[in-house]
């Protein structure tokens, strides 16, 4: 799903949004020098009113009819703060990319409400943040039970994933549940600014999810190549050829695991 699918669904299931869109539009427009198309003002109008409406109540998300990665993958091309950070971390070329959510999000959402989602995300948030620091990475974006994870490379990148996936063990259960993270790694040398190829990766690393089980952490063919020489701890299972949506051909796809 692109960024003009991922507005029409969202107004078509969630009619609140149309009045903040609107003037969020009307104001994005008048201040517009003729070079922003209508469609990018769009995406970005609407990125901010999302996050927001997300984050005071995390099952709009189910409302909204898409997983949070997908959405926060879209949301994210046109981001001129996600730029500015993946700029930063790209400095040194390939740029490590992860996506994180959360199996059993909406489900627990549901049956706890979003008083009890938002204290589970608060927590699952401040220990992301806390693990992927110590690979040098960052949090660029959360939406929902979505985390798009920026490293300064691949093996920084593989490295902060399994470490994150492992670290779970120590998570406290919030109302009885404690969460088991799907955790997707991709890796390449975009072009960050506006580029295009930043959005092809983003959404690449985020359809990974689609094949990737509670407690796994997949890596593409291309990060598992980039990482593996520096990664003395950590080993690649078989490969698998998998079909990702909105992309022709099949993907090579490695499940990452600390070695034994």
């Amino acid at each position: 799903m692109n960024v003009r699918e991922t507005i029409v669904a969202a107004l078509r299931r969630d009619p609140e949004l149309k009045p903040r869109l609107t003037e969020a539009l009307r104001s994005r427009i008048d201040t517009a020098d003729g070079r922003i198309s209508t469609f990018v003002q769009a995406a970005e109008a609407l990125t901010p009113i999302i996050e927001d409406a997300v984050r005071k109540r995390p099952s709009r998300l189910g409302t909204l009819g898409l997983k949070s990665a997908h959405l926060l993958a879209n949301l994210t091309i046109d981001d001129d703060a996600s730029n500015d950070k993946l700029a930063n971390i790209a400095a040194g070329g390939t740029v490590g990319i992860v996506f994180v959510d959360v199996a059993g999000f909406t489900r627990f959402t549901a049956t706890k409400g979003d008083e009890a989602a938002i204290a589970l995300l608060t927590k699952l948030e401040d220990l992301i943040d806390g693990n992927v620091r110590t690979s040098r990475g960052e949090i660029v974006k959360r939406l929902g039970d979505g985390f798009l994870l920026a490293f300064p490379s691949a093996s920084q990148a593989v490295r902060g994933a399994v470490s994150l996936r492992d670290a779970m063990r120590r998570f406290t259960p919030v109302e009885g549940f404690k969460p088991r993270l799907r955790i997707a790694v991709h890796a390449g040398e975009p072009l960050i600014e506006g580029d295009d190829l930043l959005g092809h990766d983003v959404n690449l690393t985020a359809h990974l999810l689609d094949h990737c089980k509670p407690g796994e952490v997949v890596v593409s063919r291309p990060a598992k190549e980039l990482a593996e020489r520096r990664l003395k701890k950590i080993e690649f299972g078989r490969e698998r050829r998998v079909h990702v949506r909105g992309l022709a051909g099949r993907k090579t796809l490695f499940t990452a695991n600390p070695s034994t």
